[in-house]
């Protein structure tokens, strides 16, 4: 389960893309598997998993929910450069503040390259072109982008769209034999500004990125 839940982490925690509309929501369906069998069976509890993105000019928010595992929301305001993560695991409620210009500092330079093809496909109401990104460690990632929607996603690595002008609407990689597959099946255009408080709610509990680095093993 603890293997399960840092790779969950290391697919979605803190990277960046811009658009056309630059406001809105999107709604994705998530399945999740593993070849692993230890993780397969948590991946069970996983079923019914949903994403939300939402977007206004220099703000944006992540809102997942993975089955009865996990809840994650995480706002990041580029011009305030601040971002703000909020995790429920179990009932453990913890808060993670960061400065994106801090991120970027520590963020370490991975070589990803990117192929772009003819291939289009419609989604949702948006024409989307083919990419396939492949990282030094042998990461790949099939990605369908619209370019009729932009956001400001610094701080959310599985949308790992640097050198791509456009939003993810569907996509797939794998980290440390958990595959993740997101489709966007809803988009709407307005959002409440409300949704991007970098405030703390009340019963969570303030760690550093160092504190999740350390649980994770990670140096």
């Amino acid at each position: 389960m603890k293997q399960l839940f840092f790779s969950l982490l290391l697919l979605i925690v803190i990277k960046t893309a811009s658009a056309q509309t630059t406001t809105g929501r999107v709604t994705y369906k998530m399945d999740i598997s593993s070849d692993n069998p230890d993780m397969a069976m948590a991946t069970t509890m996983m079923d019914g998993s949903v994403m939300d993105l939402f977007f206004s000019p220099d703000k944006s928010k992540m809102s997942m929910t993975l089955g009865m595992f996990m809840t994650m929301n995480t706002v990041v305001d580029v011009k305030a450069d601040k971002s703000l993560m909020l995790m429920e695991v179990m009932g453990n409620k913890s808060a993670i503040e960061t400065k994106l210009s801090e991120l970027a500092k520590d963020a370490k330079k991975e070589d990803t390259k990117i192929e772009t093809t003819t291939e289009t496909k419609e989604i949702i109401g948006f024409k989307c072109k083919k990419a396939i990104l492949k990282t030094e460690d042998g990461v790949e990632m099939i990605m369908w982008y619209t370019t009729d929607l932009i956001a400001a996603l610094e701080g959310f690595q599985q949308f790992n769209t640097k050198g791509i002008n456009g939003v993810p609407l569907e996509f797939a990689t794998e980290q440390q034999g958990l595959k993740m597959h997101f489709t966007a099946t809803k988009f709407e255009k307005t959002v409440d500004e409300k949704i991007f408080s970098l405030t703390i709610p009340e019963g969570y509990t303030l760690m550093s990125l160092d504190d999740l680095k350390n649980m994770s093993g990670e140096e």
